[in-house]
C-alpha cells in the first residue's frame, strides 16, 4: 500500500504547482491585464479563493478520505467518472506541456541557444519518467526538499532589489478602476491553478482531517508567493504596465548585485528554477498515473506513455504569439472552466445527494 503524505509534503505538492506558473511569466501577464492594480487584485483573488476553497472543504465534509473522481462515480456513475477522468488527463497534458515549453524557450534563449527545443524538453521529461520509475516516495521528497528553496529565493530576489522599487508603480492604486480591478479582475482566479489538486489529494493524506489545513496553507503561502513576485516585477519594471516583456521573472534576478566576488547571481536561481520544473513535472506525471487508476481502474504504469505526450504537446506551438495565447487564454479559461465550474458542480451535486440518501447509496 502507498505510503500516505503528511501535512508539510501535501501542501508542497499543491504549492509546487503554483511556483512554476509563476516562473512561467504568470506575474507578467497579471500585470499586463491590471497594470498598477495588480497587487491589490491578487489580495483581493486571494481572500475570494480561500472563501472558495472553504465551501470546497464544506462539501467534501460527507465523502471523508474521497477525491473528486469518486464524488463523481456516486453522482454519475462509471460515465461520469470515466469522462471527468479522460477531461483531466487532457487539462493536465496541455498544462504542462504549454508550461514546460514555456520555460524550455526560456532556457534556449539564455543559457543554450545553440541547443534544438525538443532535446530540452527531452531531457526535462526523461528526468520526471526516471523519478516516478523509482516510485511516488522519491517524487514527494525531491519537491519537499526543493519548494522551500524556491520560496526563500523569491523573498531573497525581493529583499535585494527594495532599493531599486519605483514605488509610482503602484498608483494609482485601482489602476483602470474597481471594476477592472475586482469585478473583471476576479478571473485572475485562475492563476491558483494549484487548487486544482486539492480536488484530487483526499485520499493520500495519512490525516483525513490535515485536508482543511493545506487547503488554507498552500493557498495562503501560494498566494504570498506571487503577491511578492509580482510586486517585484511591477515595480522594477514599470514598463510592464503598457507593454509586453517576457522572462519578466528573470529579468528581476539580473536586478541583484552582491558584489564583485558574486557576480551572474541569476544563474543560482536558474539553477534552482530547472529543479522546481522536474519536480513540477515529475508531480504531473504521478497525478495522471493516478488519474488512470481512480479513473479507468488501470494498475499499469503509463508514465512514458505521458511523458511522450506532453512532449508533442510541448512542440504543438509554432511560435511564441501561438504559445502566449496558450498560455494566457486557453489555458486561463479550460482552467476557470473545469475547476471553478465542473469540478463545483459535481460536489455540489455530490453534496446535496448524499444528503439526501443518506448512508442509503455510498457506492462510490
Amino acid at each position: 500500500m502507498e505510503n500516505k503524505l503528511n501535512f508539510l509534503e501535501a501542501s508542497f505538492l499543491i504549492i509546487i504547482v503554483m511556483i512554476a506558473h509563476v516562473i512561467s511569466d504568470l506575474p507578467n501577464d497579471i500585470i499586463n491585464n491590471y497594470g498598477s492594480a495588480s497587487i491589490l487584485n491578487i489580495a483581493f483573488v486571494l481572500i475570494i479563493l480561500t472563501m472558495f476553497f472553504l465551501i470546497i472543504n464544506k462539501l467534501f465534509s460527507p465523502f471523508e478520505g474521497k477525491n473528486i473522481i469518486h464524488v463523481a462515480h456516486f453522482v454519475g456513475g462509471n460515465f461520469l467518472k470515466i469522462s471527468l477522468s479522460f477531461i483531466y488527463i487532457v487539462y493536465l497534458i496541455m498544462a504542462s506541456g504549454v508550461l514546460i515549453r514555456g520555460f524550455a524557450e526560456m532556457l534556449k534563449v539564455i543559457y543554450f541557444p545553440k541547443a534544438s527545443l525538443i532535446s530540452i524538453l527531452c531531457i526535462f521529461s526523461l528526468v520526471a519518467l526516471i523519478a516516478n520509475q523509482y516510485g511516488k516516495n522519491s517524487v514527494v521528497k525531491v519537491n519537499t526538499l526543493i519548494v522551500p528553496q524556491v520560496l526563500i529565493s523569491v523573498i531573497i530576489i525581493f529583499i535585494s532589489s527594495f532599493n531599486k522599487f519605483d514605488y509610482n508603480a503602484i498608483f494609482p492604486i485601482l489602476g483602470n478602476g474597481a471594476k477592472s480591478t475586482f469585478l473583471i479582475g476576479s478571473t485572475s482566479i485562475y492563476a491558483f491553478g494549484g487548487l486544482f489538486y486539492l480536488y484530487l489529494i483526499r485520499p493520500n493524506l495519512k490525516n483525513y482531517k490535515d485536508y482543511k489545513k493545506v487547503g488554507i496553507i498552500s493557498i495562503l503561502i501560494s498566494g504570498i508567493f506571487l503577491l511578492l513576485s509580482v510586486a517585484s516585477v511591477l515595480m522594477l519594471f514599470p514598463y510592464l504596465i503598457t507593454g509586453k516583456q517576457s522572462l519578466s521573472a528573470y529579468l528581476s534576478t539580473r536586478t541583484i548585485e552582491y558584489g564583485r566576488f558574486l557576480q551572474r547571481s541569476d544563474a543560482i536561481f536558474m539553477f534552482n528554477w530547472i529543479f522546481t520544473f522536474l519536480c513540477y513535472l515529475s508531480v504531473i506525471i504521478y497525478y495522471l498515473n493516478k488519474l488512470t487508476l481512480d479513473g479507468f481502474g488501470s494498475k499499469k504504469n503509463f508514465s512514458y506513455l505521458y511523458s511522450i505526450l506532453i512532449v508533442i504537446v510541448a512542440l504543438i506551438p509554432q511560435n511564441i504569439t501561438q504559445l502566449e495565447f496558450l498560455k494566457y487564454k486557453f489555458y486561463k479559461y479550460f482552467a476557470l472552466i473545469l475547476i471553478f465550474g465542473i469540478n463545483f458542480l459535481i460536489l455540489l451535486l455530490g453534496y446535496f445527494k448524499k444528503k439526501k440518501y443518506g448512508g442509503a447509496k455510498n457506492e462510490y
